[in-house]
């Protein structure tokens, strides 16, 4: 803790940069290492000094604290440590604020970093609706914060934004997040889809799948998922879809976009987004209309060969399953089903525990 003092006396925006830079070093290193960032994070005054040169007109200085910032909000702990510490200062230092300043600046060397902070305190369920709260504040806020996801006249040179994508999905774990990607003044959910198969950043491609599945667990919005135009099924089955060939009349069930797909088509590479996929088009299967939509799409085709390239190429025994929960629905008839609504069924406690001990079986096998 004395050296911490020591150290904090180093970081007073007034010192010579020389120490300032030093200082701030030694206590970036210190958040290596979980006994570093918890001493860290019980010293208000440390937390404050690091706020204080997030500011400071000499960029690696600047640059640096905003790191030690990504660091000290990795686990969920200190997300909300800094969060709330931000707040009792005073003047409070406007955490939220100064991320999204940065974010939507498009000449911002430090865009990238503080989307990292807004992407970590976000994650924290607890925080995230308290943030959402702040953003809705400005109504131009979301809005910037989307056209900047998109590079839409937030075009940074000096940042590649791929976390926003997370953002948006940590904000859609509430319903109010949700409400607001469903709701067609920001114009959200048009403007991510392109990027549930962007191939050169596996952070916002996931990020992307993210918002869908937690769209997809809110039967609320399954209209909106399976709409008219079919861009955002087309977007789930794409990084499920192969290069086999299908005959004429399956072709004709799919999406246009899916139709007679190229010899050199691949699939999603990540097992994880595989699942996440295959878990949000369980979610769709909760209701026979969209049971019997998703068979008129194709579903089951595309998932047919799916399972068979799971098998014999990844062999990702976790994606296999969850594939297995769709297709034993889609494969079964409404008659045997006899039931609009799966939500509605009551499993028995014993019945639940059987079923979780059968996965975990398959698992193992």
């Amino acid at each position: 803790m004395e050296l911490l003092k020591e150290l904090v006396g180093f970081m007073s925006p007034n010192q010579r940069i020389d120490l300032k830079a030093v200082a701030l070093t030694e206590v970036l290193s210190l958040t290596g290492t979980p006994e570093g960032k918890s001493t860290l994070l019980g010293f208000d005054e440390m937390l404050a000094a690091i706020f204080g040169l997030t500011f400071d007109s000499n960029a690696t200085i600047s640059k640096d604290a905003v790191l030690t910032l990504i660091n000290l909000t990795a686990e969920e702990d200190g997300a909300k440590k800094v969060f709330e510490t931000s707040k009792t200062l005073h003047p409070p230092f406007e955490i939220i604020k100064e991320a999204v300043k940065h974010i939507t600046d498009v000449n911002s060397e430090l865009a990238d970093p503080w989307t990292m902070v807004l992407s970590n305190l976000t994650r924290v369920e607890l925080l995230a609706g308290q943030i959402l709260t702040e953003l809705e504040k400005d109504e131009k806020t979301l809005l910037n914060l989307v056209k900047a996801f998109s590079k839409v006249d937030y075009n940074n040179k000096k940042a590649k934004l791929h976390y926003l994508a997370p953002i948006f999905c940590n904000l859609t774990q509430t319903s109010r997040g949700r409400e607001i990607v469903c709701n067609s003044k920001y114009d959200l959910l048009r403007r991510i889809i392109p990027f549930a198969s962007y191939e050169d950043s596996i952070v916002r491609r996931g990020g992307t799948l993210g918002i869908l599945k937690n769209i997809c667990f809110d039967p609320v919005y399954h209209h909106v998922i399976l709409n008219d135009n079919d861009d955002i099924l087309y977007c789930l089955l794409y990084p499920l879809a192969g290069p086999e060939e299908f005959t004429d009349e399956e072709n004709e069930k799919f999406p246009m976009e899916l139709q007679y797909l190229g010899e050199d088509k691949t699939r999603e590479e990540d097992p994880d987004l595989r699942k996440m996929i295959l878990e949000s088009l369980l979610q769709l299967c909760a209701t026979k209309k969209y049971r019997e939509l998703l068979r008129a799409k194709g579903t089951y085709e595309i998932l047919r060969e799916y399972h068979k390239w799971e098998t014999k190429v990844n062999k990702d025994n976790e994606a296999l399953l969850a594939c297995e929960n769709v297709v034993d629905i889609l494969i079964r008839k409404e008659e045997e089903i006899g039931l609009d609504n799966l939500k509605d069924v009551e499993v028995p406690e014993n019945m639940g525990k059987q079923f979780i001990e059968d996965d975990e079986a398959y698992l193992k096998d």
